[in-house]
């Protein structure tokens, strides 16, 4: 889990993440999960420690950023800086912290729902995978596919989001395939490909290219499956128009539902303290002793404009040079 607690979306990141917390406690078998890992930022440790010291009862691991990612200090600028694409790379780099054949990405607003055991994520070796339409985000399959050098398969299942459970053979798979088409560190790769490319996408066309797939994972909709990972997308709370905290407890309350995980979306800026009140209504919830975050070196929202700007003109130009590059390749 990549964790952030300062700027302006991340505020309330440390009560959700006593949220989840209370909700793998009280839904997760015994042992299920070997580790926990919550990769921080260094500016960002010492406090984000201090509150991970009130789950002792959790097999957590700090890890820091800095000391494991040395491409971000490398590409720094505007149209370079994209926290929610750094995030991704964090995910897709699990294996150089793991040697768990599997990893289950998290974030902070997603809650589980119902019990989970082990023989429910991983059936007969294979993980599960919830299914999605890849017309839901075309552009996304489109770009990583052309990363890839692979066909984007719009007329294949796509998968969900986090949360989602993750082969560490085929996120080395991913990394391997990015530096055979692009000849550098697939990091590199990723921070100057300036296209709507997403860790989910770049895993599934990679497991799909190396024929992998099937021996990985199991689809969330096959009949051998005992669960699905993820709620109906209905039922959890992704927009502010549905933030309420009424659909907070439908997500308690729907029985006949096989999903396993919820998503209360962050940027629905519905407080994390309403979120509690009703999850406690269900299950013990524990707030933990409000740790003062520091303020972030905000941006101005002029900053923040000429950096979307930046990287959508940075996008425009990738584009066109991946296009001759191309047109290079055919003659």
């Amino acid at each position: 889990m990549p964790l952030k607690i300062t700027g302006r979306h991340y505020g309330d990141n440390l009560a959700r993440l006593d949220l989840l917390f209370s909700t793998l406690a009280h839904f997760a078998e015994p042992r299920l999960v070997e580790e926990v890992l919550i990769i921080v930022r260094a500016d960002e440790a010492n406090t984000i420690e201090r509150h991970l010291s009130s789950w002792p009862e959790l097999p957590l691991r700090m890890v820091i950023e800095d000391e494991h990612f040395p491409a971000f200090k490398r590409f720094t600028r505007p149209w370079q800086v994209r926290p929610w694409q750094r995030q991704q790379i964090i995910k897709l780099n699990a294996p150089a912290f793991t040697n768990a054949p599997f990893v289950l990405l998290l974030d902070p607003d997603v809650l589980a729902v119902k019990p989970i055991r082990y023989e429910t994520l991983i059936c007969d070796g294979r993980a599960l995978m919830e299914p999605e339409p890849r017309s839901v985000q075309r552009r996304w399959w489109l770009d990583s596919a052309s990363l890839l050098g692979v066909d984007a398969g719009l007329d294949r299942p796509g998968m969900q989001v986090t949360p989602a459970i993750l082969s560490t053979a085929l996120l080395t798979k991913v990394h391997e395939r990015l530096e055979e088409v692009w000849g550098q560190p697939w990091m590199d790769v990723l921070l100057t490909s300036y296209c709507e490319w997403t860790e989910f996408t770049l895993y599934l066309l990679t497991a799909e290219w190396t024929g992998l797939l099937a021996r990985h994972h199991l689809w969330a909709n096959d009949p051998a499956a005992r669960a699905h990972l993820h709620v109906d997308a209905a039922t959890s709370v992704w927009h502010a128009r549905s933030a309420t905290r009424e659909r907070v407890a439908r997500l308690f309350a729907a029985d006949d539902d096989p999903g396993l995980f919820a998503v209360v979306q962050s940027n629905t800026r519905f407080p994390a303290s309403e979120v509690a009140s009703v999850v406690a209504q269900h299950i013990p919830v524990r707030a933990t002793t409000p740790i003062e975050v520091p303020n972030a070196s905000g941006r101005s929202k002029l900053w923040e404009w000429l950096c979307t700007a930046s990287r959508l003109g940075a996008t425009q130009l990738y584009r066109a040079r991946r296009g001759l590059r191309r047109r290079r390749i055919a003659v």
